[in-house]
């Protein structure tokens, strides 16, 4: 009877594991955020990007510690790697305002996307203008996530950081989400 139930269970748990698949999560996200310091465009990307998508409710949550950022400018990415740790971590929270972008094909989507921020002791709400995009991509199926917007350097606390650094941080990013598997 053990054998019986041992066999089953390597039979059908693979199967019970794909249908019950609601997560979706990357550690190597990509993003990028251009600021004005002294009148000089700064492009910093990271390629540490966390995120965290609930297939069933559409939530996605990512982290960045902003020591990953590297700008290609030694002293600014020693500035950066040299911001308290409590500081450094940035997280966020928000729902996709999608139907179904993830069990069917689709054309575009555009949407306005708020967002949930955390910086240190620091909550605040972005709007980003946000896009999903269908694909095949041979086995895989899946949407591209990009999404743009501004966000003031005061309110994320780098003008404290770099005060010679613009108003306005422009942030973009996009993420490959795959498609949830069903049987």
């Amino acid at each position: 009877m053990e054998k019986k139930l041992f066999i089953m269970l390597l039979f059908f748990g693979p199967t019970w594991l794909a249908v019950g698949q609601s997560l979706y999560r990357t550690t190597e996200g990509h993003i990028v955020m251009v600021a004005e310091i002294d009148d000089e465009k700064i492009i910093a990307e990271s390629h540490k990007l966390f995120l965290v998508l609930d297939y069933n409710t559409k939530e996605i949550s990512g982290r960045l510690n902003i020591k990953t950022m590297n700008t290609g400018i030694g002293y600014l990415n020693e500035q950066i790697n040299n911001v308290a740790d409590e500081e450094s971590l940035i997280s966020f929270t928000g729902m996709i305002p999608a139907e179904d972008f993830i069990s069917q094909p689709h054309l575009p989507i555009s949407f306005s996307w708020p967002l949930k921020v955390i910086v240190g002791s620091r909550t605040f709400e972005v709007i980003l203008s946000g896009n999903l995009k269908h694909f095949n991509g041979g086995e895989a199926i899946a949407c591209r996530l990009s999404a743009t917007g501004d966000v003031d350097t005061n309110e994320i606390g780098l003008k404290s950081i770099l005060p010679e650094i613009g108003k306005t941080l422009k942030i973009q990013f996009t993420q490959v989400i795959l498609r949830k598997n069903e049987l």
